[in-house]
């Protein structure tokens, strides 16, 4: 396997966590942006170098400078649950954004893993909860404007997410069950399979929970 230059956006949350470490094991060399610099000393120990930036600040310039010196992007990236504006801000703005200056980039775009959830492109929500309304359409316009453009990419449509070991997939067939789960170690190990074959899966949206198929076999 050919090794990459990397990118981990949002490589303060609980899935980069595991995804980092693992990417370099991998032997790719990492770059992990956080807008918190308490988690810098983290990712250096985790043998990444560390990017602090607030992705709600950069324009398509900005973001065409960035992502330009790698192979690979992961959006790993939310707004984890806060308010209704920094969630727009950062799961549909800042992430559309990206999506724009990849385009301009054309041929030079790195190949982009968006992390996203079972049944992002057709899930709907009353406005009563204006945070959790925020992301589901925010992910949505995400995840629909990624599959209508030509760029190399691949959506990971994981079903509730848990802190269990993984220990293998189960791609969806159809609906997911209610109590359907999903390690965020197996998240992890489905990006590192998606950047090190840096093309897409057969599946795209890939939808999937906790199973017992090796990652490898996607």
């Amino acid at each position: 396997m050919k090794t990459k230059h990397v990118l981990v956006l949002g490589a303060g949350g609980n899935v980069s966590r595991h995804t980092i470490p693992k990417l370099v094991a991998q032997g790719h060399s990492v770059s992990a942006l956080v807008r918190n610099p308490d988690h810098v000393q983290q990712l250096v120990d985790d043998g990444a170098t560390a990017i602090v930036r607030d992705l709600t600040t950069l324009d398509e310039e900005d973001w065409a400078r960035l992502l330009t010196p790698f192979d690979a992007v992961v959006w790993s990236a939310g707004a984890g649950g806060s308010s209704a504006e920094a969630t727009w801000a950062v799961d549909r703005d800042a992430a559309l954004a990206m999506i724009g200056a990849l385009e301009e980039l054309g041929e030079f775009a790195p190949f982009l893993v968006m992390v996203s959830y079972a049944g992002a492109t057709e899930a709907t929500t009353s406005e009563d909860n204006a945070s959790w309304y925020a992301y589901v359409e925010s992910k949505k316009a995400v995840d629909k404007r990624l599959l209508a453009s030509e760029l190399p990419h691949q959506i990971l449509g994981p079903t509730r997410l848990t802190d269990g070991p993984s220990q293998g997939i189960s791609l969806l067939d159809g609906p997911m069950a209610k109590d359907s789960e999903t390690p965020r170690e197996l998240v992890a190990d489905v990006i590192v399979e998606s950047v090190g074959r840096g093309e897409p899966f057969r599946r795209n949206p890939l939808e999937f929970e906790g199973g017992s198929d090796p990652v490898t076999e996607i």
